[in-house]
């Protein structure tokens, strides 16, 4: 996308990580997960299972919010709304703390026939929506319409769906025809779930109903939501809760005091000192997930001097990976080899960079750019974003390369130039593979900021889409991953850990893989002890 509007004027939303961008113009956006991995697990200062006692007033805590907050399923944009939008409401899928698939109010999802081409979904028996009526196949159409119609942030999850083919079997079954092969479709609305919250037919944001654990009580933009236990909830005993607040803070300094202090029982995406800080504290216990989520150097191919990829690779031989987490990120991240989805199954973990200065210069001598010099584009709008391009531009040093730092404000960098910068900077919450690669690595991706687009790399995305084989699946996908490893425009040095902090008065939470924060916003299972 050229500006944050990109997928439509009506479309709000860039992607699930701008928890701190929401004093900024409207954005478009994407993020999630599914799979194992062998990868580190999540760790995290736990409590003792205790007992779980029913009632009290649940209060959580982020940063981010502005009078563009918003209790619309399919518009959200922060951290803030996620928090309010998956206590409203519920999606088909979703991806769990540990970054798998959940089927929600879907039942099964499953080929028609066996084709790619053709899905049927079976909803769940016994769910109700807030205001008594129940979950139908008809509140599954009008909500994929009412994404695809108006082109809402989860339209790239839906991919190919054709509408005028969408149609109910029966009370509990819709038929989901599409214009061509998608065999990624479970996992495409998974890794899209927190924009495709299902809505009642007629759905309108003045009356904020949906399925989930919590009913709306109140909602003031950039200041709180008051939500209240829904008592028909089609999960059984929950939530424990009997009133969740979502407050929003100016910033994390006055997110720690508010926990430390009892205002809060919560604080989501704090910072590495911060959690240092609190580790030491008798009411609070720290929690930090060994997440999948990014934050790439993006290199456009289609412009000097990275069009030439031995530059690229150059200047991924330069970065020393370990010494990059502890400097720019204060150890809170695992390493990575420029190739996302660590926690895909399919994820090739034989594909492993180290620092090579030696190579980098002989690639750089190859390629006549001996003497290169660079302007990197960035800017404050992700913890350590800005920390990691100076180190980054520090290390390069060692080959020869002078890195500029255009350090901007957020306005400017998600403004009419984002997405054309030659060298800069993005981030992603943990996505499966294939969903990573619609949103960024095709031409027809949302968010393509290397300007990829490689006739047999597509070739294999469709190819890949278009097999319900495993195994060839896979084969297909570590193609493509080697295509990432050896020619990509992303530097990946390492996948950031998600920081959260607890009062030691709750329980119900934990490590979440995804980098969403307050254990993947899962409140119906957070309680009092």
């Amino acid at each position: 996308m050229d500006d944050k509007k990109t997928l439509s004027s009506g479309s709000l939303g860039r992607r699930q990580f701008l928890s701190r961008l929401a004093s900024t113009t409207a954005v478009a956006g994407v993020a999630a997960a599914a799979g194992c991995s062998t990868a580190p697990a999540s760790t995290a200062r736990s409590p003792s299972p205790g007992t779980r006692r029913r009632g009290g007033n649940l209060k959580v805590g982020l940063t981010g919010g502005s009078g563009t907050d918003t209790v619309d399923p399919h518009r959200g944009l922060t951290y803030m709304d996620s928090a309010r939008l998956q206590s409203l409401y519920n999606s088909l899928v979703q991806l769990n703390a540990q970054a798998q698939i959940e089927y929600v109010l879907a039942e099964s999802i499953t080929p028609h026939h066996g084709s790619p081409s053709e899905w049927i979904i079976r909803l769940r028996p016994g769910v109700t929506f807030h205001d008594g009526k129940a979950l139908g196949p008809d509140d599954v159409i009008f909500t994929f319409r009412r994404v695809l119609t108006h082109h809402y942030s989860g339209s790239p999850g839906l991919g190919p769906v054709d509408l005028t083919g969408l149609r109910a079997l029966d009370k509990r079954t819709v038929l989901v025809p599409m214009t061509r092969p998608y065999a990624s479709f479970v996992e495409q609305l998974a890794a899209f779930w927190f924009y495709l919250y299902i809505a009642p037919v007629g759905f309108t944001p003045a009356r904020p109903v949906g399925t989930g654990p919590f009913a709306y009580r109140s909602f003031t933009p950039g200041e709180r939501s008051v939500f209240d236990r829904y008592p028909n909830y089609f999960k059984t005993g929950l939530p424990y809760v009997d009133t969740l607040t979502v407050i929003d803070f100016s910033d994390s300094t006055s997110l720690q005091n508010a926990l430390t202090t009892g205002v809060i029982e919560a604080a989501g995406e704090l910072e590495g000192p911060q959690i240092a800080a609190l580790a030491g504290s008798g009411n609070v216990r720290t929690v930090v997930s060994k997440a999948g989520s990014i934050q790439p150097f993006t290199m456009r191919v289609d412009q000097p001097p990275f069009h030439d990829v031995r530059v690229r690779q150059a200047l991924r031989l330069m970065v020393d990976r370990p010494q990059l987490i502890d400097s720019a990120l204060d150890g809170h991240a695992t390493v990575a080899s420029d190739v996302f989805s660590p926690y895909d199954p399919d994820f090739d973990h034989a594909l492993q960079r180290q620092q090579d200065i030696p190579q980098a210069k002989f690639l750089l001598r190859q390629a006549g750019q001996e003497h290169l010099s660079l302007t990197l584009v960035t800017s404050a709008v992700a913890t350590g974003m800005v920390e990691m391009a100076t180190v980054l531009a520090q290390q390069a040093t060692r080959a020869g390369v002078k890195i500029g730092l255009k350090t901007v404000d957020s306005s400017v960098f998600f403004g009419p130039s984002y997405l054309k910068w030659t060298f800069a900077q993005d981030y992603y919450n943990y996505n499966p593979y294939l969903a990573q690669v619609g949103f960024s690595m095709l031409p027809s991706s949302p968010f393509n900021e290397t300007h990829t687009d490689n006739a047999q790399y597509n070739r294999w995305y469709a190819e890949a889409n278009a097999t319900l084989d495993p195994a060839r699946r896979q084969e297909i996908v570590h193609q493509m991953q080697h295509f990432d490893f050896t020619q990509g425009g992303y530097i990946i040095p390492a996948f950031i850990d998600g920081l959260d902090a607890y009062s030691t008065q709750i329980t119900g939470y934990g490590p979440a893989r995804l980098g969403q924060p307050l254990s993947n916003f899962d409140f119906e299972h957070f309680a009092f002890t």
